[in-house]
């Protein structure tokens, strides 16, 4: 009988930690693509010292890199993604 009060007690706390469970609604992202192309452009193009903080390599290896995937087929464009070379 206790094990049963026991987890029964355990469940309501469970619902009810869940219902007060404050929720964060999503905000729509506006205008992704020009935030997404404007990061990337500042981390390419402020300098190696910038790109190698966020990147770990200067601009012109990842292009290299790209280069050498994209002429052996592991790198591809899509619709959202684009592979382009300096």
């Amino acid at each position: 009988m206790r094990a049963a009060v026991t987890v029964i007690a355990t469940r309501v706390a469970i619902i009810e930690q869940e219902i007060n469970r404050i929720y964060i609604p999503r905000e729509p992202r506006i205008n992704t693509i020009a935030q997404r192309e404007f990061y990337i452009n500042r981390i390419l193009n402020w300098g190696d010292k910038h790109c190698v903080e966020q990147i770990h390599m200067k601009s012109v290896v990842l292009y290299n890199l790209c280069d050498v995937l994209t002429s052996r087929d592991l790198l591809r464009s899509t619709q959202n993604v684009s592979i382009g070379s300096k």
